[in-house]
């Protein structure tokens, strides 16, 4: 069953985070064609947060998935995610590149 409260709350966050969101799409575009480019530690953190907010929606907006099950792969993937902008962090402190 979907949670239409929860989806709207995750489309809250994401209206919230949705320049961090752009941010961190743009900064991540720029690395791949490999301009270096600087970010702001918040912008990051507000980009990562748009991301699990996003997977929640897609995650609740799945109809053949029981409560439960939908409740461990969030969990799951915000694991996921959080690991990965602490990497980020790591990384771009080491380079002087967040600020």
């Amino acid at each position: 069953m979907i949670d239409y409260d929860k989806i709207n709350e995750y489309m809250t966050t994401m209206a919230a985070k949705s320049y961090g969101g752009f941010q961190l799409t743009d900064f991540a575009f720029s690395e791949i064609f490999g301009q270096s480019q600087c970010i702001h530690e918040n912008t990051l953190h507000d980009g990562f947060e748009y991301s699990q907010a996003k997977m929640k929606q897609d995650v609740e907006e799945t109809t053949f998935l029981t409560t439960k099950q939908k409740e461990d792969i969030k969990f799951q993937n915000e694991d996921i995610l959080d690991f990965i902008e602490e990497a980020a962090k790591t990384y771009l402190k080491q380079q002087n590149r967040l600020l």
